[in-house]
């Protein structure tokens, strides 16, 4: 009898273990759209074992920018499903971001690795718009003698006229920015911004939004526009976003400020330091707001 109730336990937490598992998943996920990152980091480290749940730890490693730990979450990912698109361009991205931040010989140490997950990320899917934003980007920061090449980034770019052609101006604009041609930047940030007027589904991630508004206050474009994608970014952030809000308080505040709106400009300016510790910049432009 002892037995029978044994074997009958064990087929019931056979049964109902993934399906408390991905009840917990789904609380996470909860936790995580109500930006509660922290409670929602508790929940998926108690099913370190799934995939999905590996993959958001990495997720919110990158967001609180700890690239050593995402870097060790992406690559159990990518070792289980080797050929995952996604999972190649996650690692790579957070590969290149620690590069980013490390000396210039750990940098060039990382550079196959991650040119070889970003490669790969975008032979294995066509459509994959933020991958190929990432390889115009690495293959106009780096030199020619090791892998740099501007040939490479226009052909992203011409692929990204395909996919999204938000994406494509924005990657576009960043080869002028590289070159130093404030002019031809201009013309490509200003055709970004038409589009996604025109065609509000092709700002398909949160980022762009930020991007947009971000490009816009730089170069004294559009204004009005600016401010408009900014307020956005800021409403719907979340642990995917890469600058903290308090970054769009404050190209709002600039905006407000050559507008001599000053009360709007030191509300905006308010917000980025109560959002942002060590913010010198943000600081500056307060006392200037200050002094209107």
């Amino acid at each position: 009898m002892t037995n029978k109730f044994l074997i009958f336990g064990i087929i019931l937490f056979s049964i109902f273990t993934p399906v408390w598992a991905q009840s917990s998943i789904e609380t996470g996920e909860k936790y995580l759209n109500e930006n509660q990152i922290n409670q929602a980091k508790k929940v998926f480290e108690e099913h370190n074992e799934n995939l999905k749940a590996i993959e958001y730890l990495g997720d919110i490693a990158s967001f609180e920018k700890k690239w050593d730990e995402a870097i060790n979450y992406y690559e159990k990912l990518v070792e289980n499903q080797p050929n995952s698109s996604a999972y190649n361009f996650k690692l790579g991205g957070a590969m290149g971001m620690k590069a980013m931040e490390a000396s210039k010989f750990k940098a060039a140490l990382m550079l196959g690795d991650i040119k070889t997950h970003l490669n790969k990320a975008a032979e294995l899917d066509k459509n994959h718009a933020e991958v190929r934003r990432a390889l115009v980007e690495l293959y106009m920061q780096l030199p020619t003698i090791i892998g740099g090449s501007k040939e490479l980034a226009q052909q992203y770019v011409k692929e990204l006229q395909s996919i999204n052609r938000v994406d494509a101006y924005l990657a576009q604009a960043y080869i002028h920015k590289i070159e130093e041609d404030r002019e031809a930047m201009k013309i490509a940030v200003n055709k970004a911004l038409d589009t996604a007027i025109k065609d509000k589904s092709l700002v398909a991630r949160n980022y762009l939004n930020y991007e947009l508004g971000e490009r816009a206050a730089l170069l004294n474009l559009k204004p009005e526009m600016a401010v408009d994608f900014l307020e956005k970014y800021i409403k719907n952030y979340n642990y995917k976003d890469l600058k903290s809000p308090a970054w769009a308080h404050f190209h709002i505040a600039k905006i407000q400020a050559s507008k001599n709106n000053q009360d709007q400009a030191l509300s905006h300016i308010n917000k980025a330091l109560a959002s942002k510790f060590n913010f010198p910049e943000a600081e500056k432009l307060k006392q200037q707001i200050l002094e209107m």
